[in-house]
């Protein structure tokens, strides 16, 4: 995901990039939210994990999107 960020920085312009990785960001976000995590036939499950907001937070850093909105 670095090495993404920043060919998509040094190749597009500011405000395009910025979307881009806005929307790698929601994609990661979604995908978390799919499904309840733990639980037991779909009672008392988590909707994202501590894992996965463990991953979305270090994509968010990757994508150097730290103090800004990644969804819509």
């Amino acid at each position: 995901m670095r090495q993404a960020a920043f060919l998509v920085d040094s190749r597009v312009a500011a405000d395009d990039a910025l979307e881009y990785k806005k929307l790698m960001m929601s994609v990661a976000e979604r995908t978390a939210q799919a499904a309840l995590e733990g639980g037991f036939l779909g009672l008392g499950g988590v909707q994202v994990s501590d894992a996965e907001r463990t991953v979305l937070e270090e994509l968010r850093v990757q994508l150097r999107l730290e103090g800004t909105a990644a969804t819509r």
